[in-house]
């Protein structure tokens, strides 16, 4: 007589457009039991308990204080994810921290989750988890997907600017999702236009992934005169607006413009269209913004990269001051 695995006890909520069951090589997963459509909500979710904590400084005394106090009911659902894939978490430390997601707030806060923790991970994902409100979750639909489909989103958040070898460093495991299968021409344009969006961040931002400006070793970017105009935001408007709108083509292209990153991304953008005080300028960067698509609104913008406005100065301190307040 086989044996029922523990995930079988986990409560999903009947309504749930998911059940969870064996995903090859991953371990258990999370799929579709009928169609969801974009931008539907699969699974809002409360934490089984929190830990007001930075993650590295939790101890297994922390996770066992929390424990002790959850009914029978929870403490065994916290103990059924103790086995995934070919790891059984001896501590529940790791249990904690490889089920866990950081909540917004101050101090840093960590929840743990039980459903939203059994989620498989891929670089080009079909769902997202955005940033908490509160104490709970959500996970959202970037795309249709459909029954039988397994249910993915990104465990990290600067992925896109990844290339595969850097991803799977701070996976600690192997993806096989489209991006990451080695040897096909997919993967290696994926790492030529993730590694181009790394420095377009490096170019808009003035900084690395990490908020650091980089170092000597491996720079992001080798023209020492473009870096230091880019961590003085001494790039011309016309510029910082054509390096935004590449940025989108490239995210597009690569298949991670979902809505919500266009939802997050866009205000800046419009923005950004609306400084141009240069009036040949502001006229191309208006007629940019109209067109349909990306790769339209990137070719428009082109007609204006490199041009001065008399906005950059003004715009170039505006930034610096941002910068300086975090």
């Amino acid at each position: 007589m086989s044996q029922v695995h523990p995930y079988r006890s986990l409560n999903v909520p009947r309504d749930a457009p998911f059940e969870l069951k064996p995903s090859p090589g991953k371990g258990w997963g999370a799929f579709a039991t009928r169609r969801i459509v974009r931008g539907a909500m699969i699974l809002k979710e409360w934490p089984l308990f929190i830990i007001q904590k930075p993650h590295e400084e939790i101890t297994e005394v922390d996770v066992r204080k929390c424990f002790v106090q959850l009914g029978p009911g929870e403490k065994q659902q916290f103990m059924s994810i103790r086995d995934n894939a070919s790891t059984t978490f001896m501590l529940m430390q790791h249990t904690f921290a490889e089920n866990s997601f950081l909540l917004t707030g101050s101090p840093p806060t960590h929840g743990m989750f039980l459903l939203h923790s059994r989620f498989n991970h891929s670089c080009l994902p079909n769902a997202k988890v955005p940033e908490a409100s509160g104490e709970t979750i959500a996970i959202f639909a970037t795309r249709d997907i459909v029954a039988g489909e397994e249910i993915t989103f990104c465990y990290n958040t600067d992925f896109e600017c990844r290339t595969k070898n850097e991803r799977h460093r701070a996976l600690r495991f192997v993806c096989d999702c489209k991006a990451c299968l080695t040897g096909t021409l997919f993967q290696e344009l994926s790492d030529l236009r993730r590694r181009l969006l790394r420095g377009l961040q490096y170019l808009t931002h003035g900084v690395d992934l990490d908020g650091k400006r980089q170092g000597s070793v491996s720079p992001i970017i080798v023209d020492t005169e473009l870096r230091q105009a880019a961590e003085n935001f001494s790039i011309p408007l016309s510029v910082r607006l054509v390096l935004w709108l590449l940025s989108m083509v490239l995210l597009e292209e690569e298949g991670l413009l979902d809505y919500l990153m266009i939802e997050r991304l866009n205000p800046s953008i419009l923005r950004m269209a609306g400084w141009f005080r240069t009036e040949s300028n502001a006229r191309v960067a208006k007629q940019a913004i109209a067109q349909d698509t990306w790769l339209g609104k990137f070719g428009m913008a082109c007609r204006i990269y490199g041009l001065r406005d008399v906005a950059d100065h003004e715009v170039a301190v505006i930034l610096r001051v941002l910068q300086s307040r975090g």
